[in-house]
């Protein structure tokens, strides 16, 4: 057979080959993985020479200047004779240390005096540096690698400087160490082939180069990316350099040592090619592996295909093109195995046999269709019906039966095509729950649901009739009650000659033909029931079943209409939105039956607090929409009240007596809108407002949408303020009422917006919580008070800081981490927070509160209750969590001196949390009277504005200080007036 680049076979061929690619790719990223830690290895080992190398210069160097010193004792040196018995003695010196070029002893004027190496004119090295430097620092020197006057080679000098008696330089004595101690350094290391040793100066000059010394020294290297890498990081690294040679190395550097015109480097170069060579090799034969492995697989999958798919395929290919051809007896002629092609063959089957029987389906419903069009009386639409279904759909049997109202609940047959005429009838069928009434008609009838039975031989509803339809050759069966203006009239039975016969499509269809069969007895009928129909779905689109109130749509076609006339009269009227406080608890606690019960009950006294022109629909939920059709704002705010005295009375719920408020939001045309939606909207607006304040009603203001838009605005500006810091921390002191001392400062951050200036907390705090930035907020708070707290503590103030956390920060799973990270970023202990936790967000999730807070403890961090009194807990609940104190609520401080109540609250407060080991915190304290009676009740700390009102870091810092001097003074007072009282 002829293949095309898109077969099967080459489509396969193309799957084995791209499924070999992923192994070449990951064969490619080991490879570089390789090459580069082979390049970390090689640079590895020449860090380690070169640092060998560099140590190996330091104690050189160290061992020239201890030999220098001996030299300057000696009495050749110190008091020489003459020069020839002096350079005799350097001589004998020379050789026991074969890496010094030449020893010397030079007069101060620079004139070298005598040398271990013969000299043929007189020599002065006043120029060079290291004599210059032993003159000016009377101590040891280093020179410059330079050419030897007296040895012509390249080497490094040092000096020494001799004193006489009288502290005066006599004359210096010097060295010269050349680099052949690096031959022997290299010697001891095995290299790779091709390995290199440099010595270069600052200026990129090459001082040394192991091997082939002659050839490189004195070159310069200046444009090369080893000096580029040496003069941008002047100590140890690595670089790439292709060298002068032409052979790219992977090069390490390190200073040699610190000369007086620059550093002197040190570097070992190991060539690329060798480093990476044993990668290639093994990359090299991988590759060839996997190449003969592709091969192979692809020779497999080209004859294998053939043999196992591409037969069976072209078996399938056939089956479908005689079925695209209209041919719906089609099949494949495949065994229905469990592999694949053969789940694909019996899944292929199966759709032949259901398009098969869709399609019969189909052609019985399309003449069903024509037939109700075309009908003009009921009896001769029901035989025509039954007659498509066997003729053209060549279903076994049809018929359908009435139900009767009798007493043996009758079915009677009415029309038929497929029996004789007559058998039906005299089967005494029935629609009763009795084994006769079981059959699918008169359970269809009974249960007004289509009923199908699968298997007649098998079913045991069918019993009585199993030998009749086996002789009939009916395999199984299937009912479709016929709803006619909601009432099921009878039923239509098909019978089909197979098993199974009825799938879910085909059940589809003809569950349609049914429904259009009802539909057309239905069309029959009179006017009135038809109009009676109508009237039906109107009521349907436009009510609501619960409440049997008008609904939405309703509402809103009705305010179109109402305000096309006042706009044509110059009237105004109200719209009114009416929302349930707290019917969702309702729902909870007593379960949805009564809540559709109050429902029910709240409708019917809102349409008794109205006229009779006025109306109310239910919108969704628990809201409800009024049209109040002419209507100004006195008369809006009078229905308002009077649909919520109507709600006021109490509403009896499962034996109970339940309170219900609502809110009420009213807008006006023309006042706020002259279109439909935009008067429902404000109405929603200013309902939400009523909830907020509390106040029952509220008419709609501009201001109200301005306050939503602005929220919005915030809610968008303050992730930007959180990320570009435009946030601040201002600190309120903490007093200890027995020492009088500053024992903490709480936290409290503010907003101050670039145009709008300050932003008060009670504004963006709460909207940090309702759109979720209150986590970053957090986390932004935390950070900086760790970050003024470690300032502090650099200053001298160790004061612990407290910050606040929310519910959601409770319920945050990085909580814990975070705290951790950002008190670890800042080097701090936790015992630096103090972490407040309101009463309300403990109770909000109280056993999820409890595992956090005690995971908290066990961190370090010192815990409060904060508002302690007003999240409706108790102190015996604090038992169970791991707080260290309470924080009482200010409410009930401010209200203490004058308040019995709040008095006796705080005294329990003070009392309990101390007898359950727990420190007391008052806040909002504003006079002395309230702190001198916290202090007498016990209360272990106090803020509040009467002490400080929350001030910036540089401020809070600065009271701190004026405290200080303040007390200072006081104690000097004191100590003043009792040394005068004892005198």
């Amino acid at each position: 057979m002829r293949h095309s680049i898109t077969g099967l076979r080459t489509r396969l061929m193309l799957l084995v080959g791209f499924a070999v690619i992923p192994a070449f790719g990951l064969m490619g990223y080991t490879a570089i993985s390789q090459r580069q830690q082979a390049a970390v290895n090689a640079e590895r080992d020449a860090i380690k020479l070169v640092r060998l190398a560099a140590q190996e210069q330091s104690q050189l160097i160290a061992a020239t200047h201890q030999l220098l010193l001996i030299l300057s004792q000696l009495p050749a040196v110190n008091q020489p004779t003459t020069a020839t018995a002096c350079g005799r003695i350097l001589d004998d010196l020379r050789k026991p240390y074969p890496y010094y070029t030449n020893f010397g002893v030079a007069t101060p004027d620079g004139r070298i005096f005598c040398s271990a190496l013969p000299m043929t004119r007189p020599i002065n090295i006043t120029d060079r540096s290291y004599f210059r430097r032993a003159i000016q620092s009377r101590d040891f020197s280093i020179g410059d690698y330079q050419i030897g006057r007296i040895t012509g080679i390249s080497a490094i000098n040092f000096g020494y400087s001799v004193f006489d008696a009288g502290g005066n330089i006599k004359a210096v004595v010097f060295a010269a160490l050349d680099l052949s101690w690096l031959n022997k350094l290299i010697t001891g290391i095995e290299l790779p082939a091709g390995s290199t040793l440099k010595v270069v100066d600052s200026r990129g000059t090459i001082l040394a180069r192991l091997p082939e010394p002659d050839k490189w020294v004195g070159k310069s290297m200046r444009a090369s990316p080893l000096v580029s890498a040496i003069l941008a990081n002047q100590r140890e690294g690595t670089a790439e350099d292709p060298g002068l040679d032409g052979v790219t190395r992977l090069y390490a550097f390190t200073p040699l040592h610190n000369s007086p015109t620059g550093n002197v480097y040190v570097s070992v170069g190991i060539p690329k090619a060798v480093a990476f060579a044993a990668v290639n090799r093994d990359f090299a034969r991988n590759v060839a592996l996997l190449l003969l492995v592709a091969v192979l697989a692809l020779i497999a999958a080209w004859m294998g295909s053939n043999v196992f798919v591409l037969r069976r395929i072209q078996a399938l290919t056939g089956a479908a093109r005689r079925l695209g051809q209209g041919d719906l007896s089609a099949r494949t002629g495949l065994p229905h195995s469990t592999e694949e092609l053969g789940q694909l063959a019996r899944t292929f089957d199966d759709m032949a046999g259901a398009l098969q029987r869709i399609n019969r389906a189909l052609k019985t419903l399309s003449a069903g269709n024509r037939a109700v069009v075309r009908a003009n009386n009921e009896q001769t639409l029901l035989a025509e019906m039954c007659r498509i279904i066997v003729e053209i759909g060549g279903y076994r049997l049809a018929w359908v039966g009435y139900a009767e109202q009798d007493q043996h609940k009758t079915v009677r047959p009415v029309a038929q095509a497929g029996y004789e005429e007559g058998y039906l009838a005299a089967l005494n069928l029935t629609w009763a729950d009795t084994e006769h009434g079981r059959g699918p008609n008169g359970t269809a009838i009974r249960t007004g649901q289509p009923c199908i039975v699968r298997n007649i031989q098998t079913d045991p509803v069918f019993a009585p009739w199993r030998e009749e339809a086996r002789k009939r050759g009916y395999g199984s069966a299937m009912a479709f009650p016929l709803h006619v203006n909601a009432k099921v009239v009878g039923a239509l039975c098909i019978y089909a000659e197979e098993p199974d016969a009825f799938d879910q499509d085909e059940v589809a269809l003809l569950s349609e033909m049914a429904n259009d069969l009802a539909y057309g007895i239905a069309a029959l009928s009179t006017r009135a029931e038809r109009e009676q129909a109508h009237d039906t779905i109107r009521r349907m689109a436009y009510h609501d079943s619960l409440t049997d109130l008008p609904n939405h749509a309703y509402l809103e076609e009705r305010v179109q209409q109402a305000l096309s006339e006042a706009s044509t009269r110059g009237q105004s009227l109200a719209v009114l939105l009416l929302d349930l406080d707290r019917f969702r608890e309702i729902n909870d606690g007593l379960g949805f039956h009564q809540g559709d019960m109050l429902l029910k009950d709240v409708g019917r006294r809102i349409r008794g607090a109205l006229k009779e022109d006025e109306l109310v629909a239910r919108m969704r939920g628990d809201e409800f929409g009024i049209l109040l059709p002419v209507s100004d704002t006195d008369h809006a705010a009078a229905a308002a009240l009077r649909i919520l005295d109507a709600l006021g009375a109490p509403f009896t719920m499962s034996d109970l007596m339940l309170n219900v408020s609502a809110a009420v939001g009213i807008s006006l045309f023309p006042q706020h809108g002259s279109e439909t939606t935009r008067l429902i909207r404000h109405a929603d607006v200013a309902m939400r407002q009523a909830k907020k304040s509390g106040k029952g009603y509220t008419s709609y203001t501009a201001e109200q949408d301005e306050g939503g838009l602005r929220r919005l605005a915030l809610a968008g500006e303050l992730r930007r303020a959180i990320e570009e810091d435009e946030l601040v921390l201002h600190y309120q002191p903490k007093i200890d009422t027995r020492t009088g001392q500053v024992c903490g400062a709480e936290a409290l951050v503010r907003w101050i917006h670039p145009q709008q200036g300050m932003i008060p907390p009670d504004e963006f705090i709460p909207l940090a919580e309702h759109t979720g930035l209150i986590k970053p907020l957090t986390d932004w708070v935390v950070a900086a008070a760790l970050r003024q707290s470690s300032d502090w503590r650099h200053a001298g103030v160790a004061l612990p800081v407290a910050v606040n956390l929310s519910a959601r920060n409770l319920r945050d799973a990085e909580l814990l981490s975070k705290m951790a990270r950002l008190v670890a970023a800042w080097g701090a202990e936790a015992s630096w927070l103090e972490l407040e936790i309101t009463e309300s967000a403990v109770m909000d999730d109280p056993e999820g509160a409890l595992e956090i807070l005690r995971r908290l403890s066990i961190l370090g961090f010192t815990l409060f209750i904060d508002d302690f009194g007003t999240g409706y807990s108790s102190l015996g609940y604090l038992k169970k969590l791991p707080v260290n104190a309470v924080k009482i609520d200010k409410s009930f401080v401010i209200d203490m001196l004058k308040n019995a109540d709040s008095a006796s609250i705080v005294r329990a407060t003070v009392v309990l949390a101390h007898d359950l080991g727990l420190k007391v915190v008052a806040e909002g304290i504003e006079n002395q009277a309230t702190w001198n009676r916290l202090a007498a009740l016990g209360c272990d700390v106090v803020q509040g504005y009467y002490i400080s009102k929350p001030l910036p870091a540089k401020q809070f810092k600065e009271w701190l200080d004026d405290r200080a001097r303040l007390s200072k003074a006081g104690r000097r007072a004191r100590n003043a007036r009792l040394r005068s009282s004892r005198a």
